[in-house]
């Protein structure tokens, strides 16, 4: 759990490739399972189907509510989980002469985990960006989500992970995540909830509105009658929800998700007492 000096995120992003680096071939992500709405940006958009690949800049995947996907890295590299509502896009994904895998790849928003083998070459590596940071490995199990709001947030299964934002890198250990708004640093290492606790401590009900106050993890996601919900860096919330009835009461549902994508629903009617 260490926090050590890096590059600035525009100077690790825009670095200038070396000449190995300019002689490289594309190489691929495979589409291994699909559920609900999954849709690829290739050359026109379409339905994702099982077998698809992804393999150039630009081309992406992204999912809609209730939906999920499962993508293979070329040669045995690893996997991804891609969550409902993620859009996940390649910005590099190439094999160099030597036969080393440099891969980076964009997630605008929503949640994955990824799961990767220790590389062999020192050369190899794989980045997920956004605007806020960049979560770096080179061999381990980890999630990253991106709300709404921009919010990022990593958290480690296995193995290790750096976490880097504005000159500052945050390595994270195996139960540990660390969260990243745009503009500011990672911030320190924490244990992550894998309870998915929820703390409501306040319903009211104004004529089609849903008033709810309540605090969860920091490194958490909440949503509510499947609408996302910010938070503030404490983990506290206060959310207003159009609902369509006292009678649909019953059926809204507050969920917390962390990082690596481990999710839990509690029904309004019961979190609320």
């Amino acid at each position: 759990m260490r926090i050590l000096h890096s590059l600035p995120l525009t100077a690790l992003l825009l670095a200038t490739p070396t000449i190995a680096e300019s002689q490289l071939a594309n190489g691929w992500m495979e589409i291994q399972r699909t559920s609900g709405k999954v849709t690829i940006t290739q050359s026109p958009p379409r339905d994702a189907k099982v077998g698809d690949r992804l393999n150039k800049p630009g081309d992406s995947i992204e999912t809609a509510r209730s939906s999920t996907a499962l993508l293979r890295l070329d040669s045995g590299m690893g996997s991804i989980q891609v969550a409902e509502n993620t859009k996940l896009r390649i910005q590099k994904l190439r094999k160099l002469l030597d036969g080393s895998r440099v891969t980076t790849l964009a997630i605008e928003k929503g949640q994955v985990r990824t799961k990767v083998r220790r590389f062999t070459s020192p050369r190899s590596s794989l980045k997920i960006v956004s605007p806020a940071g960049i979560a770096a490995v080179r061999g381990t199990e980890y999630g990253i989500s991106v709300s709404d709001d921009g919010r990022m947030v990593i958290a480690t299964e296995s193995g290790l992970v750096a976490a880097s934002a504005q000159g500052e890198t945050v390595e994270l250990s195996p139960g540990f995540g660390s969260r990243i708004r745009e503009g500011e640093q990672p911030s320190p290492p924490q244990l992550f909830d894998k309870l998915l606790k929820l703390s409501v401590d306040n319903v009211e009900i104004n004529g089609s509105q849903l008033h709810v106050n309540g605090t969860i993890h920091p490194l958490n996601t909440l949503a509510i009658a499947g609408v996302e919900v910010p938070l503030k860096d404490d983990g506290s919330f206060e959310a207003i929800v159009e609902i369509p009835s006292l009678k649909s009461l019953a059926q809204i549902s507050i969920d917390v998700r962390n990082p690596l994508g481990e999710e839990k629903a509690y029904p309004l009617l019961t979190a609320w007492r």
